[in-house]
């Protein structure tokens, strides 16, 4: 959905500024956190139709926040998205465990993480 908000959450200046500036184009709401705390105390306000974590953050790492996000969103289940450049099997197991709604190698290809976005987006739940 158009006009969704979205909540992107990268220790990396460059990574954060493209991914916003890229989903603003797309019309979309765009807010930024920082580190893994901010993205935490963002995610949990409920204002937000999606989120896309980076894994390797500081404060909390992207698995932390989705597993604390997994938690408090019991009866609305915030979409989330995993963006990062660790591609071990690890990762993606502590991902899938956490119930990760999409995930993303970085670099981004922009294509790829417009269509996920939109997908999951499309069918926003009744508050």
């Amino acid at each position: 959905m158009k006009g969704a908000r979205i909540l992107v959450a990268d220790d990396d200046p460059a990574s954060l500024e493209l991914i916003t500036y890229f989903l603003r184009s797309e019309g979309y709401q765009v807010a930024n956190a920082s580190d893994g705390n901010l993205a935490l105390g963002m995610g949990t306000t409920g204002e937000f139709d999606l989120v896309i974590l980076d894994i390797h953050m500081p404060m909390y790492d992207g698995v932390e926040v989705l597993q604390m996000l997994r938690k408090r969103h019991i009866r609305r289940p915030i979409k989330v998205i995993a963006l990062t450049a660790d591609n071990t099997p690890e990762t993606r197991d502590a991902l899938e465990a956490s119930r990760v709604d999409g995930f993303i190698v970085k670099p981004v290809d922009l294509k790829r993480l417009s269509q996920m976005v939109s997908r999951l987006t499309a069918a926003k739940p009744a508050k």
